[in-house]
């Protein structure tokens, strides 16, 4: 028997709050989608606005994502996050490209065996044009399908914070909802909040004209100007200092503007 589909379109929100030093918090609508690799090469089948590596409305692109190969995403993240047993899965939550253009903040790659979570891959990418991965083995489970993991900030995102604190990483993964959860702790306590929510619904064509086609603002196609009016927002009317990009020097930074590569490219 076939393993049920993981394949998703999912509607819901994302949520920034800045606890410290200063309030500052923001919410959008947002679409975004959980995609089972096994799958990718024919999803077109009951959706045929969307595509994996070719050209479509919504298209998947393997290297959009991690070292940037044309390699698929599965071999790249089984070589970061090794040790994949025979029938667990893996499902990365992100937001494909609208017509050919997309930014995505964070990306997440999950490792399943059944409905449980047994190891996930955070790639998160900053408007400097720099990668990185926070490889996350063997989550605890803290509550009925929810999973938590944390490590230390190594890599330099919004430039009003420093690169001081740490992670802790919330996944909570239901046949029907899907909450993926970042807070950032320094000295003690949390000082930001942000996390991704939403319903899951079937990757059909309908689904995809009703969540993604008819609210394009709602997509990827709108993070860059998103993020750069928050920007404004806490530079100019909540006087936060600037930090400045470090150079990157962790091997988990996968790509490093300063450092070009054949196999880089621009996103």
């Amino acid at each position: 028997m076939n393993a049920p589909s993981l394949s998703a379109i999912c509607r819901g929100e994302v949520v920034h709050q800045r606890l410290s030093p200063v309030r500052h918090e923001f919410s959008y609508p947002m679409t975004f989608f959980a995609l089972d690799l096994d799958e990718l090469p024919k999803l077109h089948q009951n959706a045929s606005f969307f595509r994996h590596n070719a050209p479509a409305p919504l298209s998947i692109r393997d290297r959009d994502y991690l070292h940037g190969l044309d390699q698929s995403i599965q071999q790249q993240i089984d070589a970061l996050l090794p040790g994949r047993e025979s029938g667990e899965r893996l499902l990365t939550v992100t937001s494909p490209r609208y017509f050919s253009y997309a930014f995505n903040p964070v990306n997440f790659h999950l490792r399943m065996q059944g409905s449980s979570l047994t190891g996930a891959v955070a790639e998160v990418n900053n408007t400097f044009g720099d990668r990185h991965v926070y490889p996350l083995d063997h989550p605890e489970k803290t509550g009925p399908n929810t999973w938590q993991a944390s490590c230390q900030k190594q890599f330099h995102v919004s430039p009003f914070n420093n690169m001081e604190g740490h992670y802790q990483f919330t996944f909570t993964v239901e046949t029907d909802r899907l909450h993926l959860g970042v807070d950032l702790h320094r000295d003690g306590q949390c000082v930001m909040k942000t996390w991704i929510s939403g319903h899951m619904r079937p990757l059909t064509n309908a689904y995809i004209r009703k969540y993604a086609l008819f609210h394009p603002f709602d997509t990827a196609f709108n993070s860059m100007p998103r993020i750069l009016w928050q920007a404004v927002l806490l530079r100019f009317r909540k006087r936060l200092s600037i930090h400045n990009r470090p150079s990157p020097d962790s091997p988990d930074t996968l790509i490093d503007r300063d450092k070009p590569s054949p196999a880089q490219h621009v996103i």
